[in-house]
Formats: structure tokens, C-alpha cells, sequence
């Protein structure tokens, strides 16, 4: 049986990773902000360990979401190089059985 990602056509999921990375950017921005306007509300060492930890996880979710980019875009080159030869294929044979 199919993956329901396998019939979404690749851009669709190109985009959708790249729009997860702009979030998670996003977030950290907000968190990290956030982080800024309680730091004189917060000990210095409970500031560091809750910004290192959720830097840390964010930092993480971001990379994954990079190397998944990544694979995604290798993926479209090589569907469009494959289709390009299949249709290369489609017309020669079109057109010997034309003659």
C-alpha cells in the first residue's frame, strides 16, 4: 500500500519543510526574546540550562529539518532527470512507430 507522503508531489513537501524551518525559527526567536525579557526575573544559571536546553532541541529540530531539505531536493532532481528520459523514451518510441 502507498505512503500518503509518496503521493504528494515533491515540491509540495519541499515547501512544507522549508515552511516547518521557518517556524522553528520562528520560534526560537520568540523563545529566545522571551527569554530576554524575564532575565531579571530568572537566576543566571536557571536562564542558561532552560535557554541551552531549548536552543539545544531547537537547534536539533532544525538540522533535521535541513538534512530532510536536503533529501527532498536530491529526490526532485532525480524524479525530474527520470522523467525527462521517460519522455525522451515516449517520443522515439512515438515516433518509430510512426515510420
Amino acid at each position: 500500500m502507498e505512503n500518503a507522503q509518496n503521493t504528494v508531489p515533491a515540491g509540495s513537501s519541499l515547501a512544507s519543510a522549508v515552511e516547518r524551518l521557518d517556524n522553528a525559527l520562528g520560534a526560537l526567536e520568540s523563545r529566545v526574546k522571551a527569554l530576554q525579557v524575564k532575565a531579571g526575573e530568572l537566576p543566571a544559571d536557571s536562564l542558561d540550562l532552560v535557554d541551552a536546553a531549548e536552543a539545544a532541541r531547537l537547534k536539533a529540530e532544525i538540522e533535521a529539518l535541513k538534512s530532510r531539505e536536503k533529501l527532498l531536493e536530491e529526490a526532485s532532481r532525480g524524479a525530474f532527470e527520470a522523467l525527462g528520459i521517460a519522455a525522451k523514451d515516449i517520443r522515439q518510441i512515438l515516433s518509430e512507430q510512426a515510420a
